[in-house]
């Protein structure tokens, strides 16, 4: 499918590059930066290790999702797009099936309440007149402590000049678009997920665990909130 870069700029209400929290940011991200690599490659390890691995719900705003501080796949990929779309870079919301079997080395045998199988959040960026796939989900402290160890055929860096997958040894078919973000997440990406008041205190058990074994320090609200 030929998409055309120009519609991967917009706002959206999920998507809200306009927020000034993300304006900022993405402001921030550009400075000094000689071209739109530099912007992405600033953009991709910000999300990726300013904001810890942490699960919380579908539907968050990217700005919520900067203010929150954490995220999982399908929060951290909204907010590396709109950081992208925020500086002119097209960028699409996009997703990968896996098994569900990716996740137990974080959560162990809860994996098996996950879809199977999973579609898994990233994102789709332009530049040098195609599309490159980038991964932001996992931090540095994340990576090291629960993959690495297990020697996966995989890293979480991107250093510009290919696609960044990870969970590789987990993937069922290709990489697919959201070209509508605001339905992809209100559909959840095609996962099913507990019912919201289930899904906040399940999201914030598993997030202490996590953080403390990964040795991440988060705010008190935060860890609360599990959302």
């Amino acid at each position: 499918m030929k998409v055309n870069p120009k519609e991967a700029l917009a706002k959206t209400h999920y998507c809200d590059h306009d927020h000034p929290a993300i304006s900022a940011l993405a402001a921030q991200l550009a400075e000094g930066c000689t071209d739109q690599r530099e912007i992405v490659q600033r953009a991709f390890r910000s999300v990726r290790d300013q904001l810890p691995f942490g699960f919380a719900l579908y539907r968050r705003k990217a700005s919520e999702v900067l203010q929150r501080g954490y995220g999982v796949c399908w929060n951290k990929s909204l907010l590396l797009t709109a950081l992208l779309r925020g500086n002119g870079i097209p960028a699409h919301f996009g997703s990968i099936p896996l098994r569900r079997t990716f996740i137990a080395p974080v959560i162990g045998g809860l994996h098996r309440l996950a879809s199977d199988p999973f579609n898994h959040c990233l994102v789709h960026v332009w530049l040098d007149d195609r599309w490159f796939v980038l991964d932001p989900v996992l931090d540095r402290k994340t990576y090291e402590t629960f993959f690495r160890p297990l020697k996966v055929p995989w890293g979480i860096d991107w250093e510009g000049q290919d696609d960044c997958h990870l969970y590789t040894e987990s993937v069922l078919g290709p990489p697919v678009m959201h070209l509508d973000i605001d339905a992809a997440i209100n559909n959840r990406v095609g996962n099913k997920e507990l019912a919201e008041p289930l899904a906040v205190v399940a999201n914030s058990q598993l997030n202490k665990q996590l953080w403390k074994k990964a040795g991440i320090q988060i705010g008190k609200t935060a860890m609360a909130e599990g959302s």
